[in-house]
């Protein structure tokens, strides 16, 4: 019992590596997936790919080959340069153009399998959903150390995806935002354009034994798009994707142990509520927006309300302007709306009450803030 309990705790901890390498490897081109609005592209190559990895299948007859991630990432580029050629006559919309390349290939790759590999395990549930907690299971030596085949894959593809971003930074930043000058400037956007799908198809596609086919999609987009909603500094961008990276797969880690759930799913749903919660409450984000705007208005309802004072205070025409009973009659408010802004101002030390006369009156801080105002 003791040693079965050691054994699993041993495979969910290394479970643990293989999400976090992923969503990392993931994380890091993300931000470019984003930018250039090539979300729903990365959608059809972790489709298409699986078409691929059936050709490569019948070709060299081995489940086991790298020849099979080969063909995957091969079809990913496939299918990014029939989605670009399409797109390209202008008769079909690149989102109508996704819509159509990458059903036709997935589907074409679920007919092959269920007509010539129905005994061969390509089975499309693994291939979709994926599940990390059973890829330390498959182990390879690696320098001398026996470890998760899937960990040591996507740890090598994270390094990857980081020289890439790290040695073409600067060519990937200016045709991410100004093809026109990149092109001018003797960039050459559409081999670096290519080079990232490639990346792309190679991470979809070595990610599927850790989180399968649909869910890759949400580690290759979600943290890029929250981190957009944070910063929009390039180098920013990046680091506070993989941030983000990190933190959905601890947080889908736990979760998941805790609930006896897929952990993949678990991270993926995890990535959807921070994003939701970044969307909400990032500087611009929904709910400060709103927080911000009601703050706007009881900040113009206070100098609203030191302003009236202000012009009238010392005047003959004060006791009736600025009465406790009758302001709200000038102000064309509401008694409600009048006690609560005169509450803040007098806890704020800005107006006081004159009980001689009866009405509101500044202090010399509102007197100095009033000068403020008019300014």
């Amino acid at each position: 019992m003791i040693e079965s309990l050691i054994s699993y705790f041993a495979i969910s901890y290394e479970s643990y590596f293989v999400l976090l390498t992923t969503a990392a490897a993931c994380a890091v081109l993300s931000p470019f997936l984003v930018l250039r609005k090539l979300s729903m592209v990365s959608d059809a190559i972790s489709h298409s790919v699986l078409l691929g990895i059936v050709i490569a299948f019948f070709i060299v007859k081995d489940v086991g080959s790298p020849f099979l991630i080969v063909g995957a990432a091969i079809f990913g580029v496939i299918t990014v340069f029939a989605v670009e050629l399409l797109s390209g006559t202008g008769l079909v919309k690149n989102d109508d153009a996704v819509g159509i390349v990458f059903p036709m290939f997935f589907a074409l790759a679920v007919v092959l399998i269920t007509k010539f590999a129905r005994n061969v395990h390509l089975d499309t549930d693994v291939v979709l959903m994926g599940e990390v907690i059973i890829a330390p299971l498959n182990r390879i030596e690696f320098m001398g150390i026996d470890l998760s085949k899937a960990f040591v894959q996507m740890g090598i593809l994270l390094v990857v995806n980081l020289l890439f971003v790290i040695i073409f930074f600067k060519e990937l930043k200016v045709t991410t935002f100004d093809r026109g000058f990149a092109k001018l400037a003797g960039f050459s956007s559409g081999t670096l354009f290519y080079a990232l799908m490639t990346l792309s198809s190679l991470t979809a596609v070595t990610a599927f034994d850790a989180v399968g086919a649909i869910l890759v999609v949400s580690f290759l987009i979600t943290p890029g798009a929250a981190a957009y909603l944070v910063s929009k500094d390039l180098k920013v961008m990046i680091t506070i994707s993989v941030g983000y990276a990190v933190i959905n797969s601890s947080i889908g880690y736990v979760l998941s142990l805790l609930m006896n759930v897929s952990m993949s799913g678990m991270t993926a749903a995890v990535a959807g509520v921070t994003f939701l919660l970044t969307f909400l409450f990032n500087r611009e984000g929904l709910i400060t927006a709103i927080f911000i705007r009601l703050k706007r208005k009881s900040e113009l309802k206070s100098e609203l309300f030191l302003t009236h004072i202000g012009n009238h205070s010392g005047k003959k025409e004060e006791r009736e302007e600025l009465g406790l009973d009758s302001i709200r009659d000038h102000l064309k408010w509401k008694q409600a709306e009048v006690d609560k802004t005169a509450g803040r101002l007098i806890n704020n030390g800005l107006i006081r009450i004159d009980t001689d006369k009866n009405i509101y009156d500044l202090t010399e801080r509102g007197r100095e803030k009033f000068v403020e105002i008019g300014e």
